[in-house]
């Protein structure tokens, strides 16, 4: 996986309205980032930041708030209707972005306890609409992307991914491997693989947890040594960890 490229807005479309009218503008394009996470430390007493740029020539509303994470896909809960409430306040909620310009969102604390000692995980959601005309047959479209913001506590460093790889190990069951995490970080695979054989991207999503596991199906006939990368904060693939069955 690459960093410091620019991802364009286009993960979920939420469409209203009735038909598209003939004239129906493109929605904005430019959109983008030089990051694929946050990360977060307590250390950071101004709270981390993320900078959004518009290198469009077409300026957009902007939304952004925070959501928890859905345990069972590693996607975003989009269900979410403010309960738990989220541990962050993030600025400014509502903004206009300007053509070919940037605009930097800070995240800080609240109130709203997370645990000392591990790392806690959290989507940053935006929504950006482009100008529209207001016609009663026109489709109007918005545009949401979802950013994993990962917050450490005191006493985590603020890289440490690459460290943490080799500690995984894994317990095989028929079809289910079992990635067990003795470390305090969620951890995301990049690349797994039993055998030779690699699991789908899409199941990847599932993040292992702080001193958890996360178990994941493979086919039965897939036997071997179990390899795995994980992705760093930079968005890179950490160097291949292996484990022999």
């Amino acid at each position: 996986m690459i960093a410091f490229a620019h991802f364009i807005l286009a993960l979920c479309l939420l469409i209203s309205g009735n038909v598209l009218a003939q004239q129906q503008e493109p929605p904005p394009s430019g959109i983008s980032f030089y990051v694929l996470r946050v990360i977060y430390s307590a250390e950071e007493r101004q709270g981390a930041a993320l900078t959004v740029y518009n290198k469009s020539n077409t300026p957009v509303l902007m939304q952004s708030w925070i959501r928890p994470v859905d345990s069972a896909t590693g996607d975003v809960e989009t269900g979410w209707q403010g309960v738990p409430a989220m541990p962050f306040i993030l600025t400014p909620p509502l903004t206009r972005l300007e053509a070919n310009s940037d605009i930097t969102l800070r995240i800080r604390r609240n109130g709203v306890p997370l645990p000392q000692d591990r790392e806690s995980v959290f989507y940053i959601s935006m929504k950006t609409l482009p100008p529209q005309k207001t016609t009663g047959d026109q489709m109007v479209m918005t545009v949401v992307s979802n950013m994993k913001v990962f917050y450490r506590p005191q006493g985590l460093v603020k890289r440490a991914v690459a460290k943490m790889a080799p500690k995984l190990h894994f317990h095989r069951q028929h079809d289910q491997l079992t990635a067990i995490n003795p470390t305090p970080y969620w951890l995301t695979f990049s690349r797994l693989s039993v055998g030779g054989s690699p699991l789908e991207k899409p199941a990847l999503r599932l993040m292992v947890p702080p001193y958890g596991q996360q178990s994941y199906r493979i086919p039965a006939s897939a036997t071997g040594t179990v390899s795995w990368q994980l992705i760093d904060e930079d968005g890179w693939d950490t160097p291949v960890a292996q484990q022999s069955e």
